[in-house]
């Protein structure tokens, strides 16, 4: 019986182990059979002022695995000419100057989290002087105000919390590709076959999962009417597969996969550049960042052919209008020009308004008869992602003004509800707010709680009296520093504290009319459509929190002309 049954065990294991060959077998063969196409590797050269480079990556400084030297090593081994690294933070850590590292050139900016998305960062000529969250508008005006050009970071991200919810307004350019985020809504037996196809052709098994982003392109297109917006291609790269991914910054640990170089050989953003680098990193990230915001720059799937260079312009009366550029709309003899140098099989599309217009290979001329954003598709033979994307030409768009926004002057006053005053104090039990009357004015003295962030706050509070409905306040500030100040207004319901809504403003040590609109406050809380547009306000406060102030952070915060009032709800505010 006992020999039986080990004879059992025997063929049992047998079949077990001929079945599972089996399965490994015909999963290498459908690998093997599935392999993405290799790379081709294309005879032309790149035009001397043009250059390839990383975009969003991120190194051991937050969430990346990769030193700053093991990053460019790995870009130039990927044949790259520069890095720009996109590390996660507030940008109060002064940025590192550029840096060649191996020969590539590292550029540091910084990736913000905003309540509406993540933000780049980019060219920031100093360190903020508080940290930098809060409202998305918020945060863009104050990259703005760093020197800086601000570019929504996977906009259409598979994980809600990490699209960009903040619409485009003051964005100066969109991530129309995000390498990080094409995985995120595949299944698990897409992505374990795709991992197997990377034990062979790593760069062509990760761009096999991008898919068209049409929504990100839309978004682009629709921003770029308004004025000129640029578009690039992100990789997102981390080295790190970790536990709760999906969390942005990824915790510590986890897997070093995909690397850096595997990476940067699926896909670069090329720049055009007037002329070679020249070696010296101040003058080559200035140059590459202006190229840059002027839109001269073209986004390439390396995984599918390399190297190629875009060509398109616009032409009138013997000028030329490189990509990012304008034309007037006087179409008489406007022509819109396109080719990739060297591969003539390149399938162009030209796209106006997110719509296709024309189509050629290898080469497309054009004459266009109707204003809008200008564009080029180029598809290697095989693919059906574009395997290169330029930035836009517009036509007959006209030019964003240049002129600086008119200081904010009262509106009419049609009810008054209160006029500075009586003012109390409110604050967390670690921190310290108390308040001095300064001839017509107030000064509140505040000091955060030291320690870890705890909801730390201190707020100067004036009561509404009476039941006059509102809808704007008014007043001047200043501070003893550069800060943002949170105004708040309270209004009866949700609890005993009501509810809140809040509205931030910009002060620094020179006094400035401040004119806000109710209709522009953001809840505090949970997110609601209900905003304040004309209430009957229990209180409003001035509050200074961990949004944007460091904890054991003290100084203070002057007001003045303090007024509730209902004016012209039609008018934005501003602040």
């Amino acid at each position: 019986m006992a020999g039986r049954r080990a004879t059992m065990v025997r063929r049992v294991l047998k079949f077990a182990g001929v079945t599972t060959a089996a399965v490994l077998a015909a999963v290498a063969l459908y690998v093997l059979v599935t392999l993405p196409p290799r790379a081709v590797a294309l005879p032309s050269a790149l035009p001397p002022g043009t250059v390839y480079g990383a975009y969003h990556v991120h190194s051991s400084r937050s969430d990346g695995s990769g030193t700053v030297d093991e990053i460019a090593a790995a870009a130039g081994r990927a044949g790259l000419s520069f890095v720009i690294l996109t590390n996660h933070g507030n940008a109060t850590r002064p940025p590192d100057p550029p840096a060649y590292h191996h020969g590539v050139l590292c550029l540091d900016a910084v990736e913000i989290t905003t309540n509406a998305g993540h933000v780049v960062a980019l060219g920031l000529t100093r360190a903020a002087g508080y940290p930098l969250a809060g409202e998305a508008r918020d945060v863009v005006e104050d990259i703005h105000r760093l020197g800086g050009m601000a570019i929504a970071a996977h906009p259409d991200s598979p994980r809600p919390e990490l699209r960009w919810r903040a619409g485009s307004t003051g964005i100066d350019g969109f991530e129309w590709l995000s390498a990080d985020s094409e995985w995120r809504d595949e299944s698990g037996g897409r992505l374990l076959m795709a991992a197997a196809r990377s034990l062979i052709r790593p760069a062509g098994a990760i761009a096999s999962l991008f898919e068209r982003p049409v929504r990100s392109l839309a978004r682009w297109d629709a921003a770029a009417r308004a004025r000129p917006v640029v578009a690039v291609a992100a990789l997102d790269a981390h080295a790190r597969i970790a536990w709760g991914e999906d969390r942005e910054p990824r915790r510590a640990g986890g897997l070093s996969y995909p690397g850096y170089e595997t990476m940067f050989r699926t896909a670069a953003q090329a720049v055009l550049l007037d002329g070679p680098l020249s070696g010296t990193a101040a003058d080559d990230a200035a140059r590459l960042l202006t190229a840059i915001a002027a839109g001269r720059t073209f986004s390439i799937v390396r995984a599918f052919a390399d190297p190629a260079a875009l060509d398109f312009y616009g032409e009138k009366d013997g000028v030329r209008v490189p990509m990012g550029g304008a034309l007037d709309a006087a179409f008489a003899g406007v022509r819109l020009s396109a080719g990739v140098p060297g591969v003539p099989e390149a399938e162009l599309t030209l796209i106006r308004d997110g719509q296709r217009v024309a189509a050629g290979k290898g080469t497309l001329e054009f004459a266009p008869t109707a204003v809008g954003v200008y564009r080029i598709e180029a598809f290697y033979p095989g693919h059906v992602f574009p395997w290169l994307l330029s930035n836009a030409i517009r036509l007959g768009l006209g030019a964003p003004a240049l002129v600086p926004a008119p200081a904010p002057q009262a509106a009419p006053t049609k009810a008054l509800a209160v006029t500075g005053g009586p003012w109390t104090t409110e604050h967390d039990r670690s921190s310290t707010a108390s308040f001095v009357a300064e001839g017509a004015g107030v000064r509140l003295l505040y000091e955060l709680g030291s320690g870890p962030l705890a909801s730390q706050y201190a707020a100067l509070v004036t009561t509404a009296a009476g039941d006059a409905a509102l809808d704007r306040i008014r007043f001047t500030a200043r501070a003893d520093r550069p800060m943002r100040v949170s105004v708040q207004v309270r209004v009866a319901g949700g609890g005993p504290d009501g509810r809140r809504w809040r509205r931030s403003i910009y002060v620094d040590r020179e006094p400035r009319l401040v004119d806000l609109a109710l209709s522009d406050f953001e809840p505090v809380g949970p997110a609601t459509n209900l905003r304040p547009v004309v209430a009957r306000v229990q209180a409003v406060l001035f509050v200074v929190d961990t949004v944007n102030t460091t904890p054991g952070a003290g100084g203070s915060v002057w007001l003045s002309g303090v007024t509730l009032g209902l004016g012209d709800v039609d008018r934005p505010g501003g602040g």
